[in-house]
């Protein structure tokens, strides 16, 4: 396991070099436990990207970004591209809401990562942050202002079995 959590970590700094521990804590967080905790109300949510999506500019480029664990990133701002409909990607959303992860097992690949020597070659810190976070008791994390600032990411998680065919091979 720590050997594929160091290689996510290693391809998302190559994409996001400016990310910081807490972007890579929410990237883990989110390969673990899927979109469940931002999806309360399905309405709501779907009217959420909706919103988002209106207030994007539409760019080129692959649609998901796999993230592992059955899940990935749908980009908001390629869903032109790639002709998925806002609607698709808030049902796809929604759909990937049911309960997921396991927190002791997540909690355990954390502590086995922050061990690992190689995590704070790939990002400075990392262990310190993920050991405050584990006391902190493992909470959803908002990407760092940094990381807003830089790529404004604009994106949905969601499980690659809804959207087959869309992930670009590496």
């Amino acid at each position: 396991m720590t050997e594929e959590l160091v290689a996510l970590i290693g391809e998302h700094l190559n994409k996001y070099p400016l990310a910081e521990p807490q972007d890579i804590v929410k990237l883990l967080y989110q390969r673990e436990f899927g979109p469940a905790h931002a999806i309360s109300d399905p309405a709501r949510a779907e009217a959420w990207l909706k919103e988002e999506y209106a207030a994007i500019v539409q760019e080129p480029g692959p649609a998901l970004e796999n993230i592992g664990n059955g899940y990935a990133r749908l980009c908001l701002k390629r869903l032109d591209a790639n002709g998925i409909t806002p609607e698709q990607a808030a049902e796809w959303f929604v759909l990937s809401a049911a309960p997921a992860g396991d927190k002791t097992g997540f909690e355990n690949a954390l502590r086995m990562l922050a061990d690992d020597k190689r995590t704070d070659a790939l990002l400075p810190g990392m262990s310190g942050y993920i050991a405050r976070y584990i006391e902190a008791g493992c909470p959803a994390v908002h990407h760092s202002e940094t990381y807003r600032r830089a790529y404004s990411p604009a994106y949905r998680v969601v499980k690659t079995e809804l959207c087959r065919g869309l992930i670009q091979p590496k």
